[in-house]
Parts: structure tokens; C-alpha cells; sequence
């Protein structure tokens, strides 16, 4: 079986993973038979005096060893043996930590001692017992010393990569760490990054989304070359990276390494929604700064944008870099240079090589070198795309480069305008709504709770336009002196990708869940009664917008599967039409209209869906909504109208 590990990751390798200047190796010294009996007494005697220091101050109730030992409820959650020093380090914490103090004065072969296994560990012992370096077992760690040379730690940066709809582990958006040297800003994409991701094993198939929500699959961490994860997250994927630079020292970011290389070989059950990628890295942050408690808020729900917020709030966060992907500058540049020649690129990067100069020659150098530039871009993402095989680009490519030499004039893309929203700004994941209105005449008040995340109507700063995804929504409404439940959704997924000059690329969604509808005990449509089915629906099509992304509009095929008691064969399918647009008309003020047309096939009759949304932000976190809804079958109507309010949390 292959190994497979998410983002494509590269385990941590002893041959690649050095101490910190604080526990910097001793030579070792020749010594004779005398000499080594007094050098063992000499440690045994030390050994025994900083064991019982250890003991007068309590260490191992500390919370940095707590962490270390990722204790929970007394006993670590580490399963790995070569984690513990002790053969009952796993259970008892407070044996472990004397058998660490005990090792510190144990010779041992190169590489081999407490030292070099545990330096994170090894050092904040020797930091609270205050041991002097001539007391300690002299010790050499070659590996340890080269795999932090190649890093050299400086400063941490936290990576944000948005969210990413084609895989179920990263649509809520993925979080990483890049280690920087010092001195090394405009070189960064050579640094190394640490990935906490799921190792699957075997292909990705069906059953992949349920053992990830599971914790079937088992979470490590890795290290590897920064520039690999912004090709694969920035060119493959076109998700935008944002990079966080953490307000940690020299020394944090130095014991922080230290602490990744003890954790090579073990493993921890990754869950999607809760144990995952931001969730450990908040883990690493709580170690170097004690005072901190950051994992402790995301017990149920680790989203990684949610993580960030917790951490810029801690004053963390030292500077804001916004990468764009590459996708993202093309499509800058297209609104730069307009539709035409956009178009007359794309044309340029699909047309045989002794095709281009004709569809060049009606254009100035100037308009040619801006062609030239965006059909290179488009050519080589379908590349990286797999959409185009390489003997095929390649020399495509080649002639573009070429051809835009020739043309002397500077570069005519503009660097991309950083988004007015920073993620970190954008309106929490979590939503309590309050909303009271009429249905068919009647007065209504509903309450509803959503878990998670974003949908097409929130405030859009933040986010990418055209994502929608919720998890876990239910709302309750009293009407008619009676209280009931009006809706539950577990999971919401709309991607509205429009089409651009470049590519036709598809819109699709689901949606599972539980609702009421306007039906009566025999299954047909009712303006006087509700009932409770559970739901499935699915589309197709495709989405167009403006070059600004504030106005999109889609059309789609979807299709129905309903289930409930009242329906004549307790299930009906039913397919048609669904048009929506999704219109941010100012900073404050944003709109959704959508239409359903299904198709019944237990009635054999078309029902008619109208949904509209018009919201009014006051800030991120609070927004006034106003809503209208409307239903016609069969000569009959339904109408719902509301007025609420959503606060974000």
C-alpha cells in the first residue's frame, strides 16, 4: 500500500532533523579508567541532587511540561513508546519527568542520549533546575545540530491558505507554519514550513470524507520547503496565502523547532472539523508561551480562520503578507488589460505555435506584450493542471517567452491589490439569528443557530465570493401557540466558480438535511399545513460575474430527493431549473435571490421556489436581514415574510 500524506508532505527524516545554542554539545574528551569511575560518581551524585529539586518544585505539575507530555486527565495522549524515556512515562507524568532528569546525567552513543532525542524537553529542564553545563553528561547530536543548521529558526510565520471546495479537509481553509532565518525576508519562499496534515493510506474513495470527520486517519507533522506548498496551494489549487508573522523570539521560535523534532514519530487520530491542522499548531504556540490557552477554545470546532482571530487577538501577530495565487494575479491582470485581450490570450494559449503570429499582428507591441504575459500564465496553469500534456506546453511556452523578449517594454502586470478585508477581519464562523414575520397570515418568531460557516448572503469581507458552506444549522419557530422544529441542515455546499476569459469551470452543490414543507398528510401541496421531510438536494451549471466579483449570477439542473411519512410512496424526486444572483451592492448592503423550479414526478407538477434575501451590515459580527418567500403549486400559494437580526460568534 502507498502512503499517501494530504498536501503532499514529506516526513520529518532523521537524516535531515540541532541543538539550540542554549545546550550546544560538549567534545568528549579521552578519559582514563580513574577518571571514568569519578566522572560516573560525579553524575550519579549530581543526578540524585537535581532529581530531588525536581521533586521540591513540583515540575511536573507545571503547565509547560503538561504540554510536553500533551496530558490529558493525568495521563498523555501520546500512544508512541519512544516518546517516554520512562517504560511508564505514558500514565505517569510525574515518573517520566525524573527519568528525564536522571537521563541528563547518562552518557550515551551519538545521537542516542536525552539530549538529542528530547531537546525541547531536555532544555526547559535544564532551564528550571538552572544546571549548569559543566554538570551535564557530555553528549554529541550530529543530526540534531545539521537538521537545525539546515533550518536555521529565526521567526515563525502562520500560514493561511483559504478555503479550497475540491477537497473535504480543506474547504474550511488549511493553516501551516514557515520557519524563517534571520535576515531572510525577501527569500522566504526557500524557508522550511511545518504541515500537521491526515496520512491516508490507499486511494481517496468514497469512505474518504467520513474517516477524516472520524479521526480514522492518522495526523502528523512534517517538514518540507516552503515554495512546494505555495506551488501546490497558490499554483495548483489558486487558493491565496496569507502569512502571519508571529510575535515570538528567537528563543520561542528555536525551542518550538526543538519540540517538532521530538514529535517525528508520532501519530494523533486527525478529525476534520476538531483535531486537525489548527488545532495542533495552536498546541505549539500554548508550549512556548505558557501563559497562553489557545487550544482550550476550540474544543468542538477548530476552524482554521477561527484559530487565526484567537491568535491576533493574543497579540500575536507581528505583520500581515497577502500571496496571491496565480490564478488570482491572472485574473487581475484581465480586468487590468479588459475582456478583449483576455480573450485574444486565451486564444494565444490554445492556438498551435505557427498559429500565434497572425492572431498577434492586429495589435500595438504594447497590447501584444500584455497578451503575451496572461497567455503565458494561462498556458502553464493548465500545465500544472494536468490539462495539457507537457510536450505540448512546453515548447507553446517556450515560443511565448520568446515573442514577449522581443518586445522591449517593461512588464505590464501590476502587482494585485491586496483585499480590503483581511480573513482575520472577516465575521466569526458561528451565527445566532432571531427573526419574527408572517407566514400565510399568521404571526412567527424563529430562533436558529449555525456552527459553521459562511453562506452567500453573509457578509462577504474575507471570504471568497461565490463559497458557501454551512455545517450544523437548525432553527426552531413558534407559531400558533405551538413551538417546533423548522430546519436543520448538516451540511450546506455551494461553489459558485464563474466563468472567465480563461476557463469554464463548473458550479455545484449539495445540500442534507431536514425541513418543513408545505405539504399536507397526504403528500400534496397545502397553503394551510407543514410537514417534515428529510431532503437532499444536488445541482449542476454554471455561474457568470462581473470582473469585480461583486454581482454573480448562476443557473444550474438540480435535483430533489425527499423522504417523510406524508408523501404517498414515503419518498418523491423531482429535477429542474434553479437561477440565483448574489449582488454585493456596497460595503453595507448585499442581496440573494434565488428560484427553484422542480419537477415532481408523484404529482407529475412543476412547483414554483422564489427566495430573497436583503441584508444590511452594521458590522461584521451584527447584520439586519430582510426576507420574502414564495411557493405556488397546483393553483395554490405560499408566502413567508421576515425581518431579523444575526449576530456572529
Amino acid at each position: 500500500m502507498k502512503s499517501i500524506v494530504l498536501s503532499s508532505l514529506v516526513f520529518l527524516s532523521p537524516t535531515v532533523f540541532a541543538l539550540s545554542p542554549e545546550i550546544s554539545p560538549i567534545q568528549i574528551q579521552p578519559l582514563t579508567a580513574t577518571s571514568t569511575v569519578q566522572n560516573t560518581n560525579k553524575l550519579a551524585m549530581f543526578s540524585a541532587h537535581y532529581v530531588q529539586k525536581a521533586k521540591d518544585l513540583h515540575l511536573a505539575e507545571q503547565v509547560t511540561w503538561q504540554r510536553l507530555m500533551y496530558a490529558q486527565q493525568g495521563k498523555s495522549e501520546v500512544q508512541y513508546a519512544g516518546y517516554f524515556v520512562s517504560e511508564q512515562g505514558g500514565s505517569n507524568l510525574n515518573q517520566e519527568l525524573l527519568r528525564n532528569v536522571q537521563a541528563l546525567f547518562e552518557t550515551a552513543p551519538a545521537n542516542q542520549s536525552v539530549q538529542c532525542k528530547f531537546p525541547a524537553r531536555s532544555r526547559w529542564l535544564i532551564e528550571q533546575l538552572q544546571i549548569p553545563q559543566q554538570d551535564l553528561a557530555q553528549v554529541q547530536c550530529p543530526e540534531l545540530d545539521e537538521w537545525i543548521g539546515q533550518i536555521k529558526p529565526y521567526k515563525a510565520v502562520l500560514i493561511y491558505a483559504t478555503d479550497f471546495m475540491g477537497n473535504p479537509s480543506s474547504m474550511f481553509g488549511h493553516t501551516l507554519l514557515r520557519l524563517d532565518p534571520k535576515d531572510q525576508k525577501q527569500l522566504n519562499l526557500i524557508s522550511y514550513a511545518v504541515n500537521y496534515a491526515a496520512t491516508v493510506t490507499g486511494s481517496e474513495d468514497w469512505s474518504y470524507a467520513w474517516k477524516g470527520l472520524t479521526g480514522q486517519y492518522p495526523g502528523e507533522y512534517s517538514l518540507m520547503p516552503y515554495y512546494r506548498k505555495v506551488k501546490e496551494y497558490g499554483d495548483l489549487e489558486s487558493r491565496d496565502l496569507w502569512e502571519y508573522e508571529l510575535a515570538l523570539n528567537e528563543q520561542e521560535t528555536t525551542f518550538l523547532v526543538q519540540h517538532i523534532w521530538e514529535m517525528k514519530h508520532v501519530q494523533f487520530p486527525y478529525y476534520f472539523i476538531s483535531d486537525n491542522c489548527a488545532y495542533r499548531l495552536l498546541g505549539l504556540m500554548d508550549l512556548v508561551r505558557p501563559e497562553l490557552n489557545l487550544q482550550q477554545q476550540f474544543k468542538v470546532a477548530s476552524i482554521p480562520i477561527e484559530t487565526l482571530k484567537a491568535v491576533e487577538q493574543e497579540n500575536l501577530v507581528a505583520d500581515v503578507v497577502y500571496r496571491p495565487a496565480l490564478e488570482t494575479q491572472l485574473l487581475a491582470q484581465a480586468r487590468q488589460h479588459g475582456t478583449t485581450l483576455a480573450k485574444t490570450a486565451h486564444q494565444v494559449a490554445e492556438a498551435e505555435p505557427e498559429n500565434v503570429a497572425a492572431i498577434l499582428q492586429n495589435y500595438s507591441q504594447i497590447d501584444q506584450a500584455k497578451i503575451l504575459e496572461m497567455a503565458y500564465d494561462d498556458l502553464y496553469l493548465k500545465l500544472i493542471g494536468r490539462k495539457i500534456e507537457a510536450k505540448i506546453a512546453q515548447p507553446r511556452l517556450r515560443q511565448i517567452l520568446s515573442l514577449r523578449s522581443q518586445i522591449n517594454l517593461e512588464k505590464q502586470r501590476q502587482d494585485v491589490a491586496r483585499p480590503q478585508v483581511d480573513p482575520v477581519q472577516g465575521h466569526h464562523a458561528r451565527s445566532f439569528a432571531v427573526r419574527t414575520g408572517e407566514v400565510q397570515g399568521e404571526h412567527f418568531v424563529e430562533l436558529s443557530h449555525r456552527q459553521a460557516y459562511h453562506d452567500l448572503l453573509d457578509p462577504q469581507g474575507g471570504f471568497r465570493t461565490g463559497t458557501q458552506l454551512n455545517f450544523l444549522e437548525a432553527s426552531v419557530q413558534y407559531r400558533e401557540d405551538r413551538l417546533k422544529l423548522n430546519q436543520l441542515d448538516l451540511l450546506s455546499v455551494n461553489s459558485y466558480n464563474p466563468m472567465t476569459a480563461f476557463k469554464t469551470p463548473l458550479s455545484w452543490g449539495f445540500n442534507l438535511g431536514w425541513q418543513q414543507e408545505a405539504l399536507n398528510s397526504h403528500g400534496a401541496f397545502s397553503e394551510t399545513e407543514q410537514h417534515g421531510v428529510l431532503s437532499l438536494k444536488t445541482q449542476f451549471g454554471y455561474s457568470v460575474a462581473n470582473q469585480a466579483r461583486e454581482h454573480l449570477c448562476y443557473a444550474q439542473i438540480q435535483n430533489h430527493v425527499q423522504a417523510g411519512k406524508v408523501l404517498d410512496k414515503g419518498w418523491r424526486v423531482g429535477i429542474g431549473p434553479t437561477l440565483g444572483c448574489q449582488n454585493i451592492w456596497s460595503a453595507r448592503v448585499n442581496s440573494l435571490v434565488q428560484v427553484e423550479l422542480p419537477y415532481w414526478e408523484d404529482r407529475h407538477q412543476w412547483q414554483f421556489k422564489l427566495n430573497s434575501q436583503l441584508q444590511y451590515v452594521l458590522n461584521p459580527q451584527h447584520v439586519l436581514r430582510l426576507g420574502w418567500e414564495y411557493q405556488q403549486q397546483d393553483k395554490q400559494d405560499w408566502n413567508k415574510t421576515s425581518l431579523g437580526y444575526v449576530h456572529f460568534f
